[in-house]
C-alpha cells in the first residue's frame, strides 16, 4: 500500500465507523487499498474521485447500510421483529379531495329517505342518518393521528443521526396508511370481531322506506336480482362433492352476482378481477387441477399451472391478493362501482415534531382529516363470499 494512503487511513481511524478497528492490523487492510485507489481514479480527475469517496464515507458515517456494505465489503442483514399488516380495503372506496372551504354532503334525488353510514367522531360503531329528497346532510370529518415515533436528534460521536429521522418519517407514513385502511375495513365489516354494523347481509325491499336498500320498479322481477351481498356457497362442507377450499366456484358466484343486476343501475356491475383472499387460502386453487401429463387439458388449466394467483377465466383477468388480516374461509372481490366515498382534506393534514434538545430526543407524529361514507343503496357494490363450512357453522352459532 502506498504510504500516503496508509497515513490517510490511519488518520480516519476514529472518524469513520466503517474503518474502526480495521486499521489496527495491517493485514485487515488487504483489499481496501484497491477499493480506495479505484475510487480515486474514477472521474475526469483525482479531485472528482476524492469527492465521490468523501460522499461514500459521509453516507457510511450516517449509518447508510448500503454505503457501509460498499465501503467494508460486508453483507449486512436487517432484522425487524415487528411484523406489519398489509391490506387493501381502501380500494373499495372512491377518493374525494376537499378544498379548505368545502364540506362533505350527501343528498338523495328520490322522494324517499335513505340510510347513510359514516364513522363517528370517537371511531366507534357506525352511525346511520336519514337523507330526505333534495335536503343536504352534512358529513362531519374526523381526525386520524399516528403514534408518536421518537429518535435521537444527534449522535454525539458521529454527528446528526439523519438516518433515524428519515426512518421515523417512513414509519409514520406507513402507520397512517395502515390506520386509513383499517378504517375502510371497519366501515365494511364492522371490525375484526364483526360485532359492529356490517354492510354485508340481506337487502331490505319491504317495510318502511327508511329501512329499504332500494325501491324496485314494478316491472322488475325480484327473483332475478340478488337477495344479499353476503354469499355462502351451497357446496361448502366435508362430504362427497363438497369443499372448504377457495375454488373456481367462488369466481362463478361472483360473476353470477354481478350479472343478476343486469343494467338497472345505469352502468353494469362488473368484477375488476382483484379478490382479497386470506393468505392461508390462496394456494387452495391449485387443487382444482392435477397435472397428469405434459399436455394441458385446456387454457384455464394451463393458466392455473403457470400462475395460480393471476389467470384468465371467463374473459376476465383474475388476480388473487393474499391478505394476512382476513379470517380463513371468506374473500372480498373488488367490483367496478365504489362501495362508498372517502373524503380527504389535505390542507388540514399536519405533522407534529416535538424537540427536546436537552434530552437529545425528538418525537414525530402525523394527523389526517378524513371521513368514510356508505349510502345504503351502494351496498349492492360490495360482495363477500364464504366458501368454508367452518365459517358457516360459526356464523350460525352467532
Amino acid at each position: 500500500m502506498k504510504p500516503q494512503l496508509r497515513n490517510t487511513l490511519e488518520n480516519l481511524k476514529f472518524k469513520v465507523t466503517a474503518l474502526h478497528n480495521l486499521t489496527s492490523h495491517r493485514d485487515a487492510l488487504a483489499g481496501l487499498d484497491k477499493a480506495f485507489e479505484a475510487a480515486l481514479q474514477e472521474g475526469a480527475n483525482a479531485a472528482e474521485g476524492r469527492k465521490k469517496l468523501a460522499a461514500l464515507m459521509d453516507r457510511a458515517r450516517n449509518k447508510d447500510s448500503e454505503a457501509v456494505t460498499e465501503l467494508n465489503a460486508l453483507r449486512m442483514t436487517t432484522i425487524d421483529l415487528y411484523v406489519r399488516a398489509m391490506s387493501n380495503f381502501i380500494a373499495f372506496f372512491r377518493p374525494v379531495n376537499l378544498a379548505p372551504n368545502e364540506q362533505a354532503v350527501c343528498m338523495h334525488t328520490f322522494r324517499n329517505p335513505v340510510n347513510v353510514r359514516y364513522m363517528g367522531q370517537d371511531g366507534g360503531v357506525k352511525q346511520v342518518k336519514a337523507v330526505r329528497a333534495q335536503r343536504p346532510i352534512y358529513i362531519d370529518m374526523r381526525e386520524l393521528t399516528t403514534d408518536a415515533v421518537g429518535y435521537q436528534i444527534r449522535d454525539i460521536n458521529l454527528g446528526p443521526d439523519v438516518a433515524a429521522a428519515a426512518q421515523a418519517t417512513v414509519d409514520i407514513a406507513w402507520d397512517m396508511a395502515n390506520k386509513v385502511d383499517f378504517e375502510a375495513y371497519t366501515m365494511m365489516t364492522g371490525g375484526q370481531s364483526n360485532t359492529g354494523q356490517s354492510i354485508f347481509g340481506p337487502f331490505n325491499l319491504t317495510g318502511a322506506n327508511l329501512s329499504r336498500t332500494w325501491i324496485p320498479n314494478n316491472r322488475i322481477l325480484p327473483d332475478n336480482l340478488p337477495q344479499t351481498n353476503d354469499l355462502v356457497l351451497s357446496d361448502n362442507g366435508t362430504g362427497a362433492g363438497q369443499s372448504n377450499l377457495f375454488r373456481l366456484n367462488v369466481i362463478r358466484a361472483i360473476m353470477k352476482y354481478c350479472e343478476q343486476w343486469g343494467n338497472i343501475w345505469g352502468t353494469p356491475i362488473r368484477p375488476m378481477g382483484m379478490i382479497l383472499v386470506p393468505s392461508i387460502d390462496v394456494t387452495d386453487l391449485a387443487t382444482e387441477i392435477t397435472p397428469t401429463s405434459l399436455i394441458f387439458p385446456n387454457a384455464v388449466a394451463e393458466g392455473l399451472l403457470q400462475n395460480y394467483t393471476q389467470f384468465d377465466y371467463m374473459g376476465i383477468r383474475w388476480t388473487l391478493v393474499p391478505d394476512v388480516t382476513l379470517p380463513s374461509g371468506q374473500c372480498y372481490p373488488v367490483l367496478n362501482r365504489p362501495v362508498g366515498e372517502v373524503f380527504y382534506k389535505p390542507s388540514f393534514d399536519e405533522e407534529f415534531v416535538d424537540t427536546d434538545r436537552r434530552k437529545n430526543w425528538e418525537t414525530r407524529s402525523a394527523q389526517k382529516v378524513i371521513q368514510f361514507t356508505i349510502p345504503e343503496p351502494w351496498r349492492v357494490n360490495a360482495l363477500r363470499v364464504t366458501y368454508s363450512g367452518a365459517v358457516d357453522a360459526e356464523r350460525s352459532s352467532d
